[in-house]
């Protein structure tokens, strides 16, 4: 009977404090062989963090982005997929080679049943950005070559091209809407060959040289007579020596109706959504593969090309452009208010003006019509690629600027915002004078002191998704 009381109290009591020492102790055995092999990768993500919020702070550019300015960024995007302005967007963006953010937000088409947006897989109408992208690439690829010189003329090698003035044309003319061509020509003929030949005979509106206006015919020329010089089509040459060795596998022109992946940029008559082809009426009247417009591509890849620029020319150790030719894209040239060759400055705190440079540029790029575009401040090898298709479905297609410039800004830490008073430009000489008309060209590549671009190749990180 008292044995059974003592059985009964030593089991009210619970188990023996040796017993209860041994399970904690076999537990924090299982738990530091479960869990310290992730230990240092916490640890090493919480410091980095810290760092990087850190150096934001003071203004100086991490090599990661803090996770709080990566969704401020998200957030100005999915403000304007929220208020319509467009259905969906994707970003990109990174510093130097590394690609550090990859997002997608909104869906492709307005209908809740619309595919959602993907970085990788959502192909975008690049519109103008096609500029930048490709014929300005092909053309300067052609100068890397030595095949031609910025300062001869285009008409050599496009004797259909021909009028008053228009001896006078250079490739640096054509590249920074100088040329004095008109924004566009009339089109006649049922071909798009018969059409090219009657936008060549557009008469200038002023001697090359003289006036700073955006052309589309421009490239549209520039187009054509880079592709007598190269001997091939022009995107046979850019997916061999651009696209292919940068692993840009979405890239292209003319990917047909049937793109399920292509975001729409117009409604047809029918109610049915227009894509995969080129928004711009010029372009689609040429066949679609022209120099102002009809490239197609992912925010991916984008990123890929941004990197490869703002890395010096390289990526992943394949290099496509020298750095004396990236300087000539970071470099506002003679006589051309903010063009540079083939690209644009950005100055959103100054005067918008053609005919004037910008004092302090904070980065450059292009814009596109439907809603893309592509930054890069060359000081901090920041770069920004943002796509949507704002012109799908809308009566007026809202503006983009704000939303543009307030990513850039909250990517960069508010670097880029013109100090008061400041008159002197960051980073960029004054463009020296053009040379007489007439007179044998001596302007270099980059015709202004640019400000200095890395060369050396960073090895890719997994971006931020």
């Amino acid at each position: 009977m008292a044995r059974r009381v003592r059985d009964r109290e030593r089991r009210a009591a619970g188990p023996a404090p040796a017993a209860l020492a041994a399970a904690l102790a076999l537990v924090a055995v299982l738990w530091a062989v479960v869990a310290l092999p992730y230990a240092p990768r916490v640890l090493r993500a919480a410091v980095r963090r810290f760092a990087a919020e850190r150096e934001w702070a003071r203004g100086q550019p991490p090599a990661h982005f803090p996770l709080t300015t990566v969704d401020s960024a998200q957030a100005l995007v999915a403000s304007d997929v929220a208020a319509h302005v467009y259905p969906g967007a994707a970003l990109a963006a990174g510093l130097g080679g590394r690609i550090l953010l990859l997002r997608g937000v909104g869906r492709l088409e307005w209908a809740d049943s619309s595919a959602v947006v993907s970085p990788d897989s959502t192909v975008y109408d690049l519109a103008s950005l096609s500029k930048a992208v490709a014929t300005t690439t092909a053309v300067l690829l052609l100068v890397q070559d030595g095949r031609i010189r910025l300062d001869d003329p285009v008409q050599p090698w496009l004797p259909q091209f021909y009028g008053r003035w228009k001896d006078r044309v250079t490739w640096r003319d054509l590249l920074t809407h100088t040329s004095g061509l008109p924004p566009a020509g009339h089109m006649s003929g049922s071909t798009p060959a018969q059409r090219l030949a009657s936008l060549l005979r557009t008469r200038l509106d002023s001697p090359p040289g003289t006036e700073v206006e955006y052309s589309d015919l421009g490239y549209v020329v520039l187009w054509a007579a880079a592709e007598r010089v190269a001997g091939e089509p022009l995107p046979r040459m850019l997916r061999e020596r651009v696209w292919r060795p940068l692993g840009m596998t979405e890239t292209e022109y003319l990917p047909g109706e049937d793109c399920t992946d292509c975001a729409p940029t117009l409604t047809l008559i029918s109610g049915e959504p227009f894509r995969g082809e080129s928004n711009d009426p010029m372009a689609r009247k040429l066949g679609g593969v022209t120099g102002n417009a009809g490239l197609f591509s992912t925010a991916a890849d984008l990123g890929r090309f941004a990197a490869m620029i703002a890395n010096g020319g390289a990526l992943d150790g394949v290099r496509i452009f020298r750095p004396d030719i990236v300087r000539g894209l970071f470099t506002q040239q003679p006589n051309a208010g903010r063009r540079t060759l083939g690209w644009d400055a950005f100055c959103p705190a100054e005067r918008e003006t053609e005919q004037v440079p910008c004092r302090q540029p904070v980065a450059f790029g292009h814009y596109g019509w439907t809603g893309t575009s592509l930054w890069i401040d060359p000081r901090t090898t920041l770069w920004v690629v943002l796509l949507a298709n704002r012109s799908y479905d809308v009566r007026k297609p809202k503006s983009m600027e704000a939303v543009r410039e307030g990513v850039f800004a909250t990517l960069a830490g508010q670097r880029f915002r013109r100090p008061a008073g400041s008159t002197a430009a960051a980073g960029a000489a004054a463009a020296p004078p053009r040379p007489a008309p007439g007179a044998r060209a001596s302007v270099p590549l980059s015709a202004a002191t640019p400000p200095p671009v890395p060369t050396a190749a960073a090895a890719a990180e997994e971006p931020v998704r």
